[in-house]
C-alpha cells in the first residue's frame, strides 16, 4: 500500500484550515461562529448580515478585538471585475504584521460560497496559490462537509429580526460618522452594528458584542491587489484512505 508523506498531510489540512477561516468569516470562536479562541462572541457572518455593495477601488480598514486575543487588522477592498463578478479581497494582519490575503471572485455576497467562482490565498512571503472551489474541488468539498454543521449553528438566530435603533453620532479611529445603528438579540446573545453609506463593500462603521468589537481605521478607493504574482495552481493529492491509515499508524 501506499505510504503518505506525512508532510502532505500536514499541508493539505492546514490549507483547508487556512483558506476556512478568512474566506468565510472567522468561523471559530465560543459563540455562534465556532469553539474557541479568537470570535468568541462574533456573528455567524463577519458582517452581520450588511448588504454586500461593490464599487471597483473601494477598501475599508478595522481593527477587530476579541476577548484574550491579540488585535487583528483587517483590510476588505474591491480590487478588480470580471463580467459579472467582482474581486472581493480580505488581507489580514497581525501584531506581528504577518499576513495573510484571500482574493476571491464573486458574483454576489462572499457569505455565500454558491457565489465563489475563483479563490486564490497567499501567506506572508509564500507563493500565491489558486485553489479549486466548487463541485467536488477541495473548498467545496470542505464547505460540504462542514454544511450541516452551519447550518444548524445558523438556526440559533434564524428569525431574530434587527431591531431598528436609528442614526447615531459615531466615533472611531477613522473619524466620526452619522451611523445606522443595528441591534441583533435573543436570550443569549447580543450583536450592534453601525453603518454608514460610501463605506467600503459593507458600509460597517463599528460592531460590538459582549467581548469582541470590531471598528473602522480607515476607508477609501483606489484599492490595488496585495497579490501581484500569477498564483500557482494547487493540486490536490488522490487520497487512499486504506494506505493513509497504514501510513500514519506504523
Amino acid at each position: 500500500m501506499k505510504r503518505w508523506n506525512p508532510c502532505a498531510v500536514a499541508l493539505v489540512m492546514f490549507l483547508m484550515a487556512a483558506v476556512a477561516v478568512p474566506a468565510f468569516g472567522f468561523g471559530f470562536g465560543g459563540g455562534p461562529g465556532g469553539g474557541g479562541g479568537m470570535g468568541a462572541a462574533m456573528p455567524k457572518d463577519m458582517w452581520g448580515g450588511a448588504e454586500f455593495t461593490p464599487i471597483v477601488g473601494h477598501w475599508a480598514e478595522y481593527l477587530m478585538t476579541s476577548k484574550d486575543e491579540e488585535p487583528v487588522t483587517i483590510r476588505i477592498s474591491i480590487v478588480g471585475e470580471e463580467d459579472d463578478a467582482y474581486w472581493y479581497e480580505m488581507q489580514m494582519t497581525d501584531e506581528k504584521e504577518e499576513a495573510f490575503v484571500t482574493k476571491m471572485l464573486v458574483s454576489g455576497d462572499p457569505e455565500d460560497d454558491d457565489n465563489l467562482k475563483r479563490l486564490i490565498i497567499k501567506g506572508g512571503d509564500e507563493p500565491a496559490m489558486e485553489m479549486p472551489v466548487g463541485g467536488e474541488g477541495m473548498f467545496g468539498g470542505m464547505m460540504g462537509m462542514g454544511g450541516h454543521e452551519m447550518e444548524e449553528e445558523e438556526e440559533d438566530l434564524d428569525g431574530v429580526m434587527p431591531t431598528d435603533l436609528g442614526m447615531e453620532t459615531v466615533t472611531v479611529p477613522a473619524g466620526t460618522f452619522k451611523a445606522h445603528h443595528w441591534r441583533v438579540e435573543d436570550e443569549e446573545y447580543q450583536f450592534d452594528m453601525w453603518q454608514a453609506e460610501n463605506v467600503g463593500p459593507y458600509g460597517i462603521i463599528k460592531s460590538t458584542s459582549d467581548d469582541f468589537e470590531m471598528v473602522l481605521t480607515g476607508h477609501g478607493d483606489g484599492a490595488k491587489s496585495a497579490i501581484t504574482e500569477e498564483p500557482e495552481k494547487f493540486e490536490m493529492p488522490s487520497f487512499d484512505l486504506k494506505g493513509l491509515g497504514q501510513g500514519l499508524g506504523g
